[in-house]
């Protein structure tokens, strides 16, 4: 599992050329995240397993340039209609995996292409607040605003949410390490070593039931939301309060520090309503 990876696009570069370069060395990280799964695959199940796969893969790419063509629909559903049971559920678990490993690498490269080309002065606050200023409104009916904001992100939970937390953990690690990876100054011995810690991160995967079989209680949703809280909020919050500060001060305004125009809800563990599925 090591080419044609999923188009992505790159709305942040900043010309053709730039795009290009991202493209491909997102293309590179995927590529390499694919053979090292593939190479995961070998070791756990042998070459028959990856034959397969790569055989499925082919097989839909083909259909998907050739825009369906007969010989390649009736190769792949003979492929996967002769497939047992077990052989089912490793190609599906094969190609899930392919994918998580995908997001984690276009997540990687998107957000350094934020870091390096989406300067505060690009930020979409940043621009609205100049665009209100140039329209002749006053600053401080512009702070006035902000200061009143009250945005409410609420954190729900569903009885049939599959993804698991041990899961989410390895692909959180695999997500730093390929962003190590592609540090420039990082040596070969370095890469090396940032890919058998990959490699041994995919086979646990490999190893980690994916769904869960049981039903998870109100505490089991409330570890889940803490997860992405700890992930993302705890550090992405306190820095978009900076960035609108910085503005507001630009403008000669300020964010009343009194105010919170972020807060959070959550429905974890209080839509108990009777439902047998929950």
């Amino acid at each position: 599992m090591s080419d044609d990876p999923p188009e992505t696009a790159d709305p942040s570069a900043n010309s053709a050329e730039d795009h290009t370069g991202a493209d491909a060395d997102l293309r590179t990280d995927i590529r390499r995240l694919g053979h090292q799964l593939g190479n995961s695959l070998v070791r756990q199940h042998g070459e028959t397993l990856l034959e397969t796969v790569e055989k499925v893969r082919r097989l839909a790419r083909d259909l998907r340039k050739e825009g369906g063509r007969e010989g390649s629909t009736a190769e792949l559903t003979r492929l996967l209609a002769d497939a047992d049971a077990d052989q089912a559920i490793q190609l599906v678990r094969a190609f899930t995996m392919y994918f998580h490993l995908a997001n984690v690498a276009e997540q990687v490269h998107r957000i350094e292409d934020l870091n390096i080309g989406g300067t505060r002065a690009d930020s979409h606050f940043d621009e609205t607040v100049r665009r209100l200023v140039d329209s002749g409104i006053p600053p401080a009916d512009i702070a006035a605003l902000v200061n009143r904001v009250d945005f409410q992100p609420v954190f729900t939970a569903h009885p049939t949410e599959a993804s698991r937390r041990s899961i989410l953990n390895k692909l959180a690690r695999i997500s730093d390490l390929v962003e190590e990876r592609t540090e420039l100054w990082r040596t070969s011995a370095d890469q090396r070593r940032v890919d058998r810690r990959i490699d041994e991160l995919i086979e646990a995967m490999w190893q980690t039931d994916e769904i869960r079989h049981d039903r998870p209680d109100p505490f089991d949703e409330a570890r889940f939301v803490l997860y992405y809280v700890n992930q993302a909020v705890r550090d992405a919050v306190p820095q978009l309060l900076d960035d609108m500060a910085a503005v507001l001060e630009d403008i000669g305004e300020r964010l009343d520090p009194d105010r919170s125009p972020i807060r959070f809800g959550t429905w974890v563990g209080g839509d108990r309503d009777g439902n047998p599925n929950v």
